[in-house]
């Protein structure tokens, strides 16, 4: 009897497993249609499913609200600028650094938020760049950020008035272009450098463009 070629013997084997599978899906749907102890067996099974995903979903909403509870001790002990140059400076700074944080993925979302936060702290308006944040930021980051501001009553120069319990603001006609063209922290209307603040990166660079 010849010998099988590597490429046989890889056919042979790729023909057995999908012969497998289909056999199991044939098994399983028979089971599932006609046997009332494999269904119930089948729900258990989902039921564990769902139960583990909703015990890892508190357990990182539990350490994130911990997390923003630690972040706003260190915040609320810091000094915001006074100066309308030192603030403008501050501002460009910490969303420079909350994008970059919120950019790397859900290990640094809080931290993003945080600093999200420090820059609404000196911003004139800060119910707008709210708003402008909901368009921009990671869904979980803006979350977090409102989370943030729920824990200073309200948050800071009345940011997040009228939003309700804890629920978003409502979409509004703003973009990153609203910083740039009349709200910088100063109050001015020179705005934000180009090559920093909530005008660089990726996400941020659409979001001005197609506003």
């Amino acid at each position: 009897m010849a010998s099988r070629t590597p490429a046989q013997v890889a056919l042979i084997t790729t023909g057995a497993i999908l012969t497998g599978l289909v056999g199991y899906a044939v098994y399983f749907d028979y089971q599932r249609r006609h046997n009332p102890e494999f269904r119930k067996s089948i729900k258990k099974q989902h039921k564990k499913v769902r139960a583990a995903a909703e015990a890892r979903n508190k357990a990182e909403k539990d350490r994130n609200s911990k997390l923003l509870r630690e972040a706003l001790k260190e915040i609320q002990a810091e000094s915001p600028p006074s100066a309308p140059e030192q603030q403008e400076m501050y501002f460009q700074e910490h969303v420079g650094q909350g994008e970059q944080l919120a950019a790397m993925g859900p290990d640094s979302y809080v931290e993003a938020a945080a600093h999200f936060y420090r820059a609404l702290r000196v911003y004139p308006q800060p119910v707008e760049l709210l708003m402008i944040y909901q368009k921009v930021a990671p869904p979980p980051v803006f979350a977090l950020l409102l989370e943030l501001t729920s824990l200073t009553g309200g948050g800071p120069a009345g940011a997040g008035a009228g939003f309700g319990a804890g629920g978003p603001p409502p979409q509004a006609p703003a973009s990153i272009d609203d910083i740039d063209e009349g709200g910088s922290p100063t109050g001015d209307s020179q705005g934000t450098s180009s090559g920093s603040g909530m005008g660089s990166g990726g996400d941020w660079e659409r979001v001005s463009e197609g506003a």
